[in-house]
C-alpha cells in the first residue's frame, strides 16, 4: 500500500478510515480506507458523486455516525488529539468549539421552537462563556455578515418563518460564530443564489485567513472547488481515487473518474450540442465489482482492472488509485503467462486492506 506524504504541521490527518454501515442486507462500506491531511489556512476540497462517502467522512470526523454505522478502523487526529479516543463528553466540548459543520439540510438541523438568533447566542455562550446579552448582540453582528438584511428583526424569527436560503445562511452564521480551528463545509452554497454564494465564499476566505482557519469543503461544484480549495480529493464509492493540488487535478488529472468529471464542467465560448457525461452508474455499495471500482464505467478498462488498484503516488504530491502509467499508458505486461502472473501477484500484494 503507498502510504500519503506526510506533511509538517497538519491540523487534521486522516489516516486509513473506515466507516461501515451494518444493514440486513449486508455490509456497506460507506467510506473504506480513507486518508488525507489539511494544514491550518488551507481548503481541501472533497468531490465526487452523491453517494461517494464524502458526507459520512465529515460525520465520521465530527464522531456523529449513528447505527447501524460504525467507524471500524483507521484514525483521524485534530492536532495532537485523537478524536476516536476521546469519550463522548471530551468531544461535545470539540463539536462547535474546535470543529464546526455547516450540515447539507438546514431545516433538519435548526431547531424549530427557537429563534434563529438565540441558537447562535446559545452556541456563542455556550463555548466562549460570555453574557446571552453579549452572545445575542454578536449573533446580529453574525447574521448581517452572511448577508441576511434587517437581521436584527430576522434573529427573532423561527426556522420555518426563513426561506431556505436564509436558513442556510443562518447555519453558516452559527458555525462561523465560535472562531473554529476547523470548518467542515457540507455543500455550503447549494440553496443560494449566484450572489449570495459569492458572498458566503468570500467570508470564508476572510475568516480562513484572519484566524488560520482550516476548511474542509464538500461539494459537487467543481468551480467553488477551483475558488477556494488548496488541495483536492476526489472520491468515488468510498474510496479515494486522486488526491493533489488543486491546480494539478484541474490541468493534469490521472484517473478517468477526474477526467469524466472536468469534461462534465460547461466552458464559456465552447459551442456543444450536449454535455459530456460519464456513462452508466454508481455501482451497488451492497454488490461491489472486483477489481476497480469505476472499470464497469471507464472508457480506459483493461484486464488487469480486475485487480484492485492501489492509491500509488505518480508524481510527488499526486495520488491516483489507477493501472494506468502517469503518461495515461496501459501498464507494461509480459507477453507470457508467467510474467502475467507475477504482476498480479506483485498488485495483490499491494492491495490496500
Amino acid at each position: 500500500m503507498t502510504q500519503r506524504p506526510t506533511r509538517t504541521g497538519e491540523l487534521l490527518s486522516i489516516d486509513g478510515l473506515k466507516t461501515h454501515f451494518y444493514t440486513q442486507d449486508g455490509v456497506v462500506k460507506a467510506v473504506d480506507g480513507v486518508s488525507f491531511g489539511i494544514r491550518n489556512g488551507e481548503t481541501l476540497g472533497v468531490v465526487g458523486e452523491s453517494g461517494c462517502g464524502k458526507s459520512i467522512t465529515a460525520l465520521s470526523v465530527m464522531r456523529l455516525i449513528e447505527r447501524p454505522g460504525r467507524i471500524v478502523a483507521g484514525s483521524i487526529r485534530l492536532a495532537d488529539r485523537d478524536l476516536l479516543a476521546l469519550s463522548d463528553e471530551e468531544m461535545r466540548d470539540v463539536r462547535g468549539n474546535a470543529i464546526s459543520m455547516i450540515f447539507q439540510e438546514p431545516m433538519t438541523s435548526l431547531n424549530p421552537v427557537y429563534p434563529c438568533g438565540d441558537q447562535i447566542a446559545e452556541a456563542i455562550s455556550l463555548h466562549e462563556g460570555i453574557h446571552r446579552r453579549e452572545a445575542g448582540d454578536r449573533a446580529i453582528e453574525m447574521l448581517s455578515q452572511v448577508g441576511i438584511p434587517d437581521a436584527k428583526r430576522r434573529a427573532r424569527e423561527y426556522p420555518h418563518q426563513l426561506s431556505g436560503g436564509m436558513r442556510q445562511r443562518v447555519m453558516i452564521a452559527m458555525a462561523l460564530s465560535t472562531n473554529p480551528e476547523l470548518l467542515i463545509a457540507d455543500e455550503p452554497t447549494t440553496a443560494l443564489d449566484v450572489t449570495i454564494q459569492a458572498q458566503i465564499l468570500e467570508l470564508m476566505k476572510a475568516l480562513r485567513e484572519r484566524n488560520r482557519m482550516a476548511i474542509m469543503l464538500i461539494t459537487h461544484d467543481l468551480g467553488v472547488i477551483a475558488e477556494m480549495a488548496d488541495d483536492v480529493v476526489v472520491m468515488y464509492s468510498g474510496k479515494v481515487v486522486e488526491s493533489s493540488d488543486v491546480n494539478t487535478v484541474f490541468e493534469q488529472p490521472h484517473h478517468p473518474y477526474t477526467k469524466g468529471l472536468l469534461a462534465s464542467i460547461p466552458r464559456l465560448g465552447e459551442k456543444r450540442h450536449r454535455l459530456e457525461v460519464i456513462q452508466g452508474v454508481v455501482p451497488n455499495p451492497l454488490n461491489l465489482p472486483k477489481g476497480c471500482l469505476f472499470k464497469r464505467r471507464c472508457p480506459s478498462a483493461m484486464p488487469v482492472c480486475d485487480t484492485p488498484p492501489p492509491l500509488q503516488e505518480i508524481q510527488p504530491g499526486h495520488l491516483s488509485r489507477c493501472w494506468l502509467t502517469p503518461a495515461g499508458e496501459p501498464p507494461e505486461i509480459g507477453a507470457d503467462a508467467e510474467a502475467e502472473t507475477a504482476v498480479a501477484a506483485a498488485a495483490a500484494l499491494t492491495v490496500e486492506a
